[in-house]
C-alpha cells in the first residue's frame, strides 16, 4: 500500500482520527457536524473542507470510512485508521 505525503494540516487531522480511533477501542467513529466543526475548530486550515480532507485520507490510503444516516442526515463514519508511523 503506497501512500501519498500529506500536508501539514491533513497530517494532524490524520492524527487526531488515530487517536480518537484509538479512543473508541478501534470501533466505528461517526464523524457527525459536532463532531465535524471540533476538528475544523482545532486545524482552522481545513475550515470547510473537512469532507474533502477525509474523501483525500481515503483515496491516499490513510484512513477508510463509509457514510451512514444518522440524526443530522447523512454522515461520515470512520472505520479504520491506518497507523500513523513516528
Amino acid at each position: 500500500m503506497q501512500r501519498e505525503p500529506l500536508s501539514p494540516e491533513l497530517d494532524n487531522l490524520w492524527r487526531m482520527l488515530w487517536e480518537e480511533w484509538q479512543d473508541n477501542d478501534e470501533e466505528d467513529v461517526v464523524l457527525d457536524s459536532k463532531k465535524l466543526a471540533e476538528i475544523e475548530a482545532r486545524v482552522p486550515e481545513l475550515q470547510g473542507r473537512i469532507k474533502t480532507a477525509l474523501a483525500y485520507l481515503q483515496r491516499a490510503y490513510y484512513i477508510q470510512y463509509r457514510s451512514g444516516v444518522g440524526s443530522e442526515g447523512i454522515e461520515p463514519i470512520l472505520y479504520d485508521v491506518y497507523e500513523p508511523r513516528s
